[in-house]
């Protein structure tokens, strides 16, 4: 590889030469025209602070803000950050090596040509604006240390010092779309829990504390609900740029144009007149954000929309970004309101032959033209006349509709149903209150060529009410029960109605919720059809076309976004958060469902908070860890593992109990928020409240009293062999949950008992401790202690393991050893984490 030129890049260069440039780089990926979009990570060698010699590996990602540099490829958080905005040059150094110069540091890096520093000089060149809304020291508790930080947008940024922001150069930062903020136990600290890592800080002072949370709170919230229709909007590279002067991340659309406008063209859009440009946001009008015209903006976006409004505008008529209030007024104007650069389909002038393909397209029949072209027809049909006040997107949506490939004809008998069914009716709102059978009505129902309809009786010609099975968004089962007819289901439609169906025929119920279901859903769930308790699309970032499919069926959340589908059992989730929009994080990564003011969003956010997992509920309705332990457990042994192994007495000894009660409310209301640090909680606190969990939880670990009873009973067996097979059958026998869980847990007490000599715990002692605690009884009968020291004892046995401190169940592995001198009483614990 050649070696790269001896050049100085500053911000103010204004173009580079790439012809006298090597820019060959494993370690990059390949440039894209549009440099905003860029975001770069590779591996680079960096020297360390204070004129170190030796290069360390790292891993830098370099976007439009910061070069952030970690240890490995798998942290989330980085080591230091540098801003770009801080950054005075880039400058070669030859071999590879080229130096970053900030205000306060420079930094040396190496890579295996001059392509990395030429990506950074770009980034230079792009650098954004920085909006503080709030700012100040805090106390970090672990690492413990001080640290200057500040909110800006949508991230937390963690700095060494005041002086350090002001170099431009950081710890990390915090994406608060995916975080929490939790009380911590000292009235002046708080936790910011995310998906990979939990943040906690102390203040001053209660009311300092009360300003933080507030403001991490709302920052959580505005990122959620504020950018969620923006980033599915900014998922198409066009529309992240103004249509008519390339400003970044326009925030306006004009809704009947089909274009995205930074704030000083949509005000520019405004004076042309409502019946040229309809203006709207894509924060503040919400509602006018329908899914059809969502979709529209993402078949389209400004780029389709530009190859037709500005397909003929002269470099020199062009608009930037820092063109004046009057410039733009005179170049939109001409652009839309005149037609000065659109292009013209190659019939326009020919008024006949554009009626006739008018009348062949709108009515229906066979399309022979793509969206584009169509697009640019019924704009040239629309400035002659012949379509009078359709608005451009309203008629994309129309071609996009007939492009549609039609829904599979499989199963079509069993989308077509009719029958008697009782109605109440229709409702702006959730359908909260009992509804009893006077509220009902009898209706004839009627489902098939894509409508549902309702009628007074079977011989009535004229509906009664009814919808598009292309506008019901979502249909719920309730609970047997809940209103007067034994069997109900609701539908939702696009408008924001609720209807509510009944009868106390189950089997007709079923039927109905078959047809519908395959009747709205796309072909790739039908599988599902009729298992489901509620099922319907909502508006995902991560979706096709910002649109996502939804089947929730018990704890299991099938989804489809693209072309595959996904299950997600929710009660595995890493993190839930729940501020307007919801954002469900799980190890396939984040699912950003957004924000939705018509009664359908709410009914999922209560269905999916309730089936993530319940603190007062038997094992498998915990919220579980990947493994299938309920967090709460892991938590609490991962906890002793680390911190009380060697404490003597651990288990026998009480905790504080009013500790150990707020603790387990804690877990109890929400059991991925809880971080337990060694500062804020003693061993025997974490201790007590596990075996109190343990204790209280609904059916117990062996899953009710009649399994109690098979367990002791089993223990009275003289021959060994056969009551090790017996344990064998009735741990087969339980649930998955309960058997993770006490596989875990008597993994768990097998390390303990490994320390017995330290800890005072021996087998005995913790057969004493936990029989009367997992068979929920006085203690008076011993035999509960025998199972449980006969579970210790032949934990490989009984469990089918090699070792008895293999891999755990838990999220930490206790890998003990032990080193004990001649003299003393010194004694060498390691526990690593897997």
């Amino acid at each position: 590889m050649s070696r790269g030129p001896q050049v100085e890049l500053t911000r103010y260069d204004p173009f580079l030469v790439f012809d006298s440039i090597d820019i060959r780089c494993t370690g990059f990926p390949d440039f894209t025209e549009d440099f905003r979009q860029i975001v770069k990570a590779g591996w680079l060698e960096k020297t360390p602070p204070k004129g170190g010699k030796i290069y360390q590996r790292r891993w830098v990602q370099l976007d439009s803000e910061y070069l952030r540099y970690f240890q490995t490829i798998k942290e989330v958080y980085s080591k230091r950050m540098v801003s770009l905005g801080s950054v005075d040059k880039v400058v070669s150094v030859g071999d590879s090596r080229f130096e970053l110069h900030s205000q306060s540091r420079t930094f040396l890096f190496r890579a295996e040509s001059t392509r990395a520093y030429l990506s950074i000089y770009f980034f230079l060149t792009l650098n954004g604006s920085v909006n503080i809304s709030f700012e100040g020291y805090m106390e970090m508790l672990s690492p413990r240390t001080k640290v200057y930080t500040l909110i800006n947008k949508d991230k937390l940024f963690l700095f060494r010092s005041h002086e350090e922001y002001f170099q431009g150069v950081g710890i990390t930062d915090i994406d608060m779309r995916m975080a929490n903020v939790r009380d911590g136990e000292n009235k002046r600290s708080f936790t910011l829990t995310t998906p990979y890592r939990a943040f906690s800080f102390m203040v001053d002072s209660e009311s300092e504390k009360q300003r933080w949370s507030e403001a991490l709170k709302e920052c959580v919230s505005r990122a959620l609900s504020c950018d969620g229709l923006c980033e599915s909007i900014w998922r198409v590279p066009s529309n992240r740029m103004c249509a008519d002067c390339s400003s970044s991340m326009p925030e306006w659309a004009s809704v009947n144009l089909c274009v995205l406008l930074c704030e000083k063209c949509a005000g520019a859009h405004r004076s042309l007149g409502q019946n040229v440009s309809k203006v709207r946001s894509l924060k503040l009008d919400e509602r006018v954000w329908t899914d059809d015209l969502i979709r529209v903006f993402l078949l389209l976006g400004n780029g389709k929309a530009n190859q037709f409004w500005g397909a003929n505008i002269p470099p020199s008529e062009s608009l930037c970004s820092s063109a004046h209030s009057e410039q733009r007024l005179e170049h939109i104007t001409a652009k839309y309101k005149d037609g000065k650069y659109r292009k013209y389909h190659t019939l326009y002038g020919q008024q006949e032959a554009l009626n006739r393909v008018s009348q062949f397209n709108i009515n229906g029949k066979k399309m022979t033209l793509n969206a584009h072209q169509m697009m640019v027809l019924l704009s040239c049909l629309v400035a002659l006349g012949f379509l009078g006040g359709a608005t451009n997107a309203e008629l994309e949506l129309r071609c996009t509709n007939t492009h549609t490939k039609p829904k599979l004809d499989k199963d079509a008998s069993i989308r077509s149903q009719s029958g008697y069914l009782f109605k109440t009716a229709s409702s702006a709102k959730p359908i909260t209150d009992h509804k009893t059978k006077t509220d009902f009505s009898q209706r004839w129902c009627s489902l098939g060529d894509g409508m549902f309809s309702y009628f007074k009786s079977e011989q009535s010609h004229h509906k009664c009410g009814g919808m598009k099975t292309s506008e019901i968004i979502c249909l719920s089962v309730n609970s047997p029960g809940k209103h007067g007819y034994e069997h109900t289901f609701e539908l939702y439609s696009e408008e924001g109605r609720v209807y509510l169906f009944g009868s106390d025929d189950g089997s007709i119920i079923k039927n109905w919720i078959q047809a519908i279901a395959m009747a709205v859903l796309p072909p790739a769930l039908f599988d599902v059809c009729g298992t489901c308790d509620r099922l319907g699309r909502l508006r995902c970032t991560e979706g096709n076309h910002g649109i996502g499919w939804f089947c929730l069926s018990g704890f299991k959340l099938q989804v489809l976004l693209e072309d595959n589908v996904q299950i997600i059992d929710l009660r595995k989730l890493l993190t839930l958060s729940d501020a307007g929009s919801m954002v469900l994080v799980w190890r396939g990564g984040p699912l950003h469902l957004l924000a939705d003011r018509r009664p359908h969003f709410v009914g999922w956010q209560t269905f999916i908070q309730q089936r993530s997992g319940a603190g007062d509920q038997p094992l498998s309705q915990q919220q579980l860890t990947d493994l299938g332990v309920p967090v709460i457990i892991d938590r609490c042994l991962d906890h002793v593992t680390r911190y009380g192994l060697m404490s003597s007495g651990i288990y026998r000894k009480n905790g504080v109990n009013s500790h150990v009660t707020k603790l387990l409310e804690r877990f109890q209301n929400d059991a991925r928020s809880v971080t337990l640090l060694e500062s804020d909680y003693s061993v025997d606190d974490v201790a007590s409240t596990l075996k109190r969990f343990l204790r209280e939880v609904k059916d117990g670990v062996f899953n009710g009293q009649e399994n109690n009873d098979n367990w002791l009973r089993a223990a009275g067996l003289e021959n060994r062999a056969e009551k090790i097979k017996r344990y064998q059958i009735l741990l087969s026998n339980l649930p998955d949950v309960n058997r993770e869980t006490l596989k875990a847990l008597i993994h768990h007490l097998v390390c303990v008992q490994h320390l017995s000599d330290e800890n005072q715990m021996t087998i005995r002692n913790l057969g004493i401790v936990f029989g009367p605690t997992l068979f929920h009884t006085d203690g008076t009968d011993v035999t509960g202690s025998q199972v449980v020291e006969e579970l210790i004892q032949n934990y490989c046995s009984i469990f089918n393991v090699s070792q008895p401190l293999s891999r755990t169940p838990s999220s930490t592995i206790c890998a003990v050893y032990l080193e004990k001198k001649t003299e003393g009483a010194e004694v060498l614990v390691q526990v690593f984490r897997f």
